[in-house]
């Protein structure tokens, strides 16, 4: 993939080359305050491809630059995950609680007598 780019880049630059040797009229030039009378066309056409080329490169990087952060950033954080990996394996494992048991002050429900006038009601639509 490099040597495909590097083969474009190096044909785009004789390309540029080419067009620079044909035209070399000279043009006024004015750019904001900014005034150059008398530059030849082949010269604004090579001051515009490395202008062009220097802003391409430094957006390369720029990205270049928040892909290294990116990656270290990740770096740390897969070191402290591993880490914590190799923390939690060597640790001996803790043992389970049991659940809590059921409290065994709480008494049964007394069954009503058959005349039903003694124990505990039961509330109404509950099975007798």
């Amino acid at each position: 993939m490099l040597q495909v780019v590097v083969f474009l880049a190096l044909a785009f630059s004789i390309v540029i080359a080419i067009f620079a040797v044909q035209n070399t009229t000279a043009v006024d030039v004015a750019f904001l305050t900014f005034r150059a009378p008398g530059v030849a066309v082949s010269i604004l056409v090579l001051i515009s491809a490395a202008l062009g080329a220097g802003v391409i490169l430094l957006l390369g990087a720029a990205r270049e630059v928040q892909h290294r952060w990116r990656h270290r950033s990740l770096n740390q954080q897969l070191r402290a995950a591993n880490a914590r990996v190799q923390e939690l394996e060597t640790k001996p494992a803790e043992p389970v609680a049991a659940p809590p048991a059921a409290p065994e002050d709480t008494q049964p429900i007394a069954e009503p007598s058959a005349s039903g006038s003694q124990g505990a009601e039961r509330p109404p639509g509950t099975p007798a």
